[in-house]
Order: C-alpha cells, then sequence, then structure tokens
C-alpha cells in the first residue's frame, strides 16, 4: 500500500482544523477513509465543507397534472335536436294565434239550421232530445226505434195529420202486430212494435197539443227534410196546426 505523503496529511489537518471538524495538531488521527491512499497518478479528494454537507437537497419538482379528460359527446337524440332549426321568434305569435284564428274560421262555416230560426222548430228540437232521442238517436238515424231522418218519416207518414196520430196515441192505438203507416209505401207498411225497442208510447197525456205539432214538424222538416209543411202553413194561417191537420187527413 502506497502511503500518504506527510504533506498531504498535515494539510487535511489543518483544513478540518479550520472547519472546526477536528484534525488539528493534537486532534485526532485522520479516518481510514482520510488516511486512505489515492491512486497513482491521482491527487486525494478534497474535503467536503460544512456549508455543503448543510445544504438541502433540492426538491424534487411535482409532476404536472394530468390533462382533464375531454368531454364525451352528447347523444345523438340531443344532437339531433341541437341541430335541428329553430322556430324564428317572428313566428312566435302566428303559432299562439292559430287556435283563435280556427275558432273564428270553424265559426265562419257553421251554417245555421231550419230550428235556429224558427222557434216552433226550437221547441220540437227540444222534445225530440228528452223524449225521441234514445230510441231514434240524436240525429233521426235509429236504434232501438226506427229511422226517421232522410225522408223516412215521409215515406211512413206522408200525411202530416197520420204522424201526429201516431205520436199521440203510440202504437196502441193500432194494436201490436198491425201494421201502421202508408200502405203504399216502399217495403210494405211497418208493423207496431216489431222492432227491438217494442212498442211506441203514446204521448197524447204527456205533452200539450202544440208540443206534439213542434216535434212532428222537428221529425219531418229538420230530420227528414220536408220543403213545404203544411203544419208550418197552418201557423202562418193562424189556424190551430192540429185541428188543420186533423182537418186535412178527414179525422
Amino acid at each position: 500500500m502506497t502511503e500518504v505523503p506527510e504533506h498531504l496529511l498535515r494539510r487535511s489537518r489543518e483544513r478540518r482544523a479550520a472547519l472546526g471538524l477536528g484534525g488539528g495538531e493534537g486532534g485526532p488521527p485522520p479516518s481510514e477513509g482520510e488516511s486512505a491512499a489515492a491512486p497513482e497518478g491521482t491527487s486525494a479528494a478534497a474535503p467536503v465543507r460544512a456549508e455543503d454537507a448543510a445544504a438541502p437537497a433540492a426538491p424534487t419538482p411535482a409532476a404536472p397534472p394530468a390533462p382533464p379528460e375531454p368531454p364525451k359527446p352528447p347523444p345523438s337524440y340531443v344532437a339531433a335536436a341541437m341541430a335541428r332549426p329553430k322556430v324564428p321568434k317572428w313566428a312566435i305569435p302566428i303559432l299562439a294565434a292559430l287556435p283563435l284564428w280556427a275558432l273564428v274560421y270553424a265559426g265562419s262555416l257553421y251554417v245555421p239550421s231550419k230550428a235556429d230560426t224558427d222557434p216552433v222548430l226550437k221547441e220540437g228540437e227540444s222534445i225530440y232530445a228528452v223524449q225521441c232521442s234514445g230510441c231514434h238517436s240524436g240525429d233521426g238515424s235509429g236504434g232501438q226505434g226506427r229511422p226517421l231522418s232522410n225522408g223516412e218519416v215521409l215515406l211512413t207518414f206522408p200525411d202530416p195529420a197520420d204522424h201526429i196520430a201516431w205520436v199521440e196515441g203510440g202504437s196502441e192505438s193500432v194494436g201490436a202486430g198491425n201494421p201502421y203507416g202508408d200502405p203504399n209505401r216502399p217495403g210494405g207498411q211497418h208493423i207496431a212494435e216489431e222492432t227491438a225497442g217494442g212498442p211506441m208510447p203514446a204521448f197524447g197525456d204527456v205533452l200539450s197539443e202544440d208540443e206534439i205539432v213542434a216535434v212532428v214538424r222537428y221529425e219531418r222538416e229538420v230530420l227528414s227534410g220536408e220543403t213545404e209543411s203544411a203544419l208550418a202553413s197552418a201557423e202562418g194561417e193562424g189556424a190551430t196546426p192540429a185541428a188543420e191537420a186533423q182537418s186535412e187527413g178527414g179525422g
């Protein structure tokens, strides 16, 4: 082992003493590491300074934060709704006014019926709705009772006197199973009580004479479309419609 020169050992001790690390003339001998011979061709390692030894280690830089995840694309139906053309603002008042316009337009298409202009027919309409519509339906198309609309009642009772007598007396006036109405009616006469509704009620004790005329007029003129009513003519001449009808019918 090569021996370290004395001048190098002395210099090391002086340096240690200056740093307060001991190792002066009376100080402790250098450690084994200090007295170890430096490899041939190299100088001895420089002693570590106190400020170097006490210096804190440089902090490790923090890792940069991970970038935020990109937002997920919206569902296809949301994307389609967002891409759909929007209603322009100027069209909103027009759309809001459409229901009102529809009501006005529907009202302009309404054609008043004959019953709206004739108080007798209006009364007949009210009586029919209460007393007759349950069997003959509201529009006279029939149900449990026979149809009265589209000219049917005029075929059965071409004479309004027979029509009034039928409403007054009902099927009891002719008897169950017996024919009534015009014998020349297409398809033959009707037979009393052969419908699902059973017998035709007698309204002579339920309705007044004028009420019966009103409902008969409604059935003939509004439901069946009679254009020239003998009953209406009798009213215009001041005669009692029922009496006029009975006179015309010979009853």
